[in-house]
């Protein structure tokens, strides 16, 4: 037994060996295969417990809680770490706000608190850069370093005491900017105490505070926040990117399939002489068959290796980045049984790939399979060969639109491998135009300056809104001013409480390109809720509603929805409640300077002639989400592009052997090697530029279905806008694609074959 085993093997091992570009592309087509796979289904599977896992590592607050210092005691805040339903407690830590820091231009406040060390029972920070505070006049910021805002910074308020930065640190709590000793509090009085809890019962908001309340026994508070708020807000970016992820870990795995089969069939046939030798040696058909399948076998068992590597690394760093941009602790890669599952399943599609036609090889007798690698068939491709000759095309481009008749289950793999990439990159590209859409679909996105009042400046003589928009107004290069403002209401028979935000002054233009139906109010008594708000409660357009704020209502009528997480959110007029006061109006004012106006320069203008108590800056929308999610959209079209340009490399050398005698008759006869690569380049790229045709069209219903779904998952809806990004100008280039990248792959091994010399490839005649 064991001379037949090691007979297969030596067998095996010889063919990994002379066959290298085979062996390398099954190696690197399972590679991406198993890395896609993996880091779809640890996605996945971490969608539930992710933030939990890295909160408890932080051991993050469930509930922090304000106290006035001049209300509550120290001492009777620190009695409550031992009351009933508390498992850990932190604090008090005396809070100060430091207004101003920064001057005008980009004045901001600082809210820091006094803390001894970063470690503690609760909320244990993580120190990413410098050190921690140890001597008044230090400070701690939350985060990381940023432009203007790095180790050594010296922050400067009016009225207070200067404060270098000397480090770092990232809390899963949050509710501070900063962390100073608490010696600071010697010279700064505390505006307030703050409680960190950790509870037994804390599944949900309802039980959170109802846990707080029993701990901190009727004390008055001054505000108190709940980690539920923060785990709902990661759990929703979370569930924008399981759909993607999902749809692209899809295609690259269908990609794969096609590429594997193709290969692998493909190392079989071309084989097919050694595996007449092998029988006229005395190999069965089942040392035949399990040679090549462990042939094929041992680079996939090396790619599969690297794939569970790979994927398991792009997996947890993926998840480390979402979870640092909510300021928590990694929480570990996949599980190992999951990667060895998925590892196991693609090892699992090779060999059955690998089977099939090496089970067929088996069956053949000596003869036929020495003669079947090097001799192509009779009536393979002739017909269409015959009448592509009779036309007028010159004869490399005739001989190479017929090729891919001559092997049409190749032909075939081929081409749906191509179609497949063409449909990842156009779903891929959609997919980007929608996530930069979505990030520049609020206010934000739509201006470009924001005016308002320097907070280093005493209240009494702080500019009012009135006065900030006025400015504004008056400066040159203003195309249109909006103010906002806010307040909660209610609606009779709804239980839960709605945000109205109210806009006055040339608000149409910063309203956004978020709308799902309808249209945007254009006059006070209209209204625009968020969309997952008329889903949960069965609205339409047309509909009325009835406000209550402030002791009176006001009857609203509903005339669109717009796409946004948060359900209990509405737009409308200001002037809707003709009430004064009503509306906390935002002493900032947006700005749209005109078309072609450097914003940069209009900001250093309007500082220049500011009155005193205003301020000028550049507003940005925030992309950091949407970059992360563009950035995998390019790696996953990178993979699944590779993965069909290696298919298209392994038919073209498949072809080029199987049509050595073919090639080598036709350079006899005259044929130079620049029209044998033209030959195969035309072959390739017909089979390009049918994919391209026919992955274009499945690209855009891809990304259709896509986004369409995620916005019903998360119950906000998609935009119109979002979904319709695509354009002719653009659909033809990504058709053309196909060709592109099949003559890319193409070219190498049509390089090779028009090199063979002609005397060794007819020394068999």
């Amino acid at each position: 037994m064991a001379r037949p085993l090691s007979a297969v093997w030596t067998v095996a091992r010889a063919g990994v060996r002379r066959r290298r570009l085979q062996t390398v592309s099954i190696a690197l087509v399972v590679a991406l295969a198993t890395t896609t796979l993996i880091f779809g289904l640890g996605l996945v599977t971490r969608a539930g417990s992710l933030f939990d896992d890295a909160f408890e590592r932080a051991a993050g607050a469930h509930a922090t809680a304000r106290f006035d210092p001049a209300e509550v005691s120290a001492g009777q805040l620190a009695a409550t770490a031992t009351a009933p339903g508390v498992t850990a407690a932190a604090g008090p830590f005396p809070v100060a706000t430091f207004p101003g820091i920064g001057g005008p231009g980009r004045a901001f406040s600082l809210v820091v608190a006094g803390r001894q060390d970063p470690g503690g029972p609760v909320d244990r920070l993580s120190v990413t850069a410098g050190r921690w505070a140890s001597a008044p006049g230090e400070v701690v910021l939350s985060g990381s370093p940023a432009a203007g805002l790095g180790l050594g910074t010296v922050l400067r308020s009016s009225g207070l005491p200067e404060l270098t930065v000397v480090g770092f640190a990232t809390s899963a709590t949050g509710g501070v900017g900063g962390w100073v000793t608490p010696a600071q509090f010697d010279t700064v009085r505390p505006e307030a105490y703050q409680m960190l809890y950790r509870f037994e019962r804390a599944a949900d908001s309802p039980e959170v505070q109802r846990s707080l309340a029993q701990a901190t026994a009727g004390l008055p508070m001054t505000g108190n926040e709940s980690y539920i708020a923060t785990r709902q807000a990661f759990q929703e970016r979370f569930q924008e990117m399981i759909p993607f992820v999902g749809v692209f870990g899809l295609l690259a795995v269908a990609v794969s399939v096609f590429i594997v089969g193709n290969v692998v069939s493909g190392a079989v046939v071309a084989g097919f002489r050694h595996i007449g030798v092998m029988k006229s040696l005395g190999f069965t058909p089942a040392q035949v068959t399990s040679g090549y399948v462990l042939m094929v076998a041992v680079p996939a068992a090396a790619g599969c290796l690297v794939g569970v590597v790979a994927g398991g690394v792009v997996a947890a760093r993926t998840a480390a980045g979402l979870a640092g941009s909510f300021q928590l602790p990694s929480a570990g890669g996949i599980s190992a049984l999951l990667a060895v599952a998925a590892g196991a399943g693609v090892l699992a599609l090779v060999a059955l790939a690998a089977l099939v036609p090496a089970s067929r090889a088996g069956r053949l007798p000596a003869v036929q399979a020495i003669s079947a690698g090097t001799v192509s068939r009779a009536g393979r491709g002739r017909g269409p060969q015959r009448r592509l000759a009779r036309t007028r095309l010159p004869a490399p481009v005739a001989l190479g639109l017929s090729l891919p008749f001559a092997r049409p289950a190749r032909t075939a793999l081929t081409l749906a491998g191509l179609c497949l990439g063409v449909t990842a990159v156009t779903m891929g590209l959609g997919l980007h135009q929608t996530v930069t859409r979505i990030g520049l679909a609020d206010t934000e996105g739509h201006t470009s300056v924001k005016v308002g009042v320097d907070p280093g400046v005493p209240e009494e003589r702080r500019p009012g809104q009135e006065e900030v928009t006025a400015f504004a107004r008056s400066l040159p290069g203003t195309a249109a001013v909006m103010s906002q403002g806010n307040l909660t209401a209610t609606i009779p028979g709804l239980p839960s409480e709605m945000t109205v935000e109210g806009y006055l002054g040339d608000y149409g233009p910063f309203l956004g390109d978020n709308l799902v139906r309808g249209r945007w109010f254009a006059a006070p008594g209209e209204v625009v809720p968020a969309e997952g708000f008329l889903r949960l409660h069965g609205l339409d357009v047309g509909d009325e509603l009835v406000l209550s704020a402030g002791g009176t209502e006001t009857k609203v009528r509903i005339v669109g929805s717009f796409a946004h997480p948060d359900i209990d959110r509405l737009m409308l007029d200001a002037a809707t409640f003709p009430q004064p006061g009503l509306l906390s109006m935002s002493a900032a004012v947006s700005v749209i300077v005109d078309p072609g106006l450097d914003p940069a320069a209009y900001v250093a203008r309007a500082n220049a002639v500011m009155p005193p108590g205003m301020r000028a800056r550049i507003s940005a929308p925030d992309l950091g989400n949407g970059a992360v999610l563009s950035t995998l959209f390019l790696v996953f079209s990178v993979v699944i592009c590779v993965a069909a340009a290696i298919g298209v490399v392994n038919s073209v050398v498949l072809s080029t052997r199987e049509r050595s005698r073919d090639l080598g008759v036709l350079k006899a006869i005259g044929m130079a090697p620049g029209q044998v690569v033209l030959m195969m380049l035309v072959s390739m790229a017909s089979l390009g530029l049918a994919g391209g045709v026919a992955g274009v069209p499945l690209g855009v219903l891809a990304h259709h279905v896509v986004v369409d779904y995620t916005g019903g998952l998360l119950g906000s809806g998609m935009a119109r806008s979002w979904i319709d990004v695509y354009s002719w100008p653009l659909l033809v280039p990504l058709a053309a694609s196909g060709a592109l990248l099949a003559v890319v792959g193409a070219w190498p091994p049509a390089g090779r074959a028009a090199a063979m010399p002609t005397a060794s490839v007819l020394r068999s005649e």
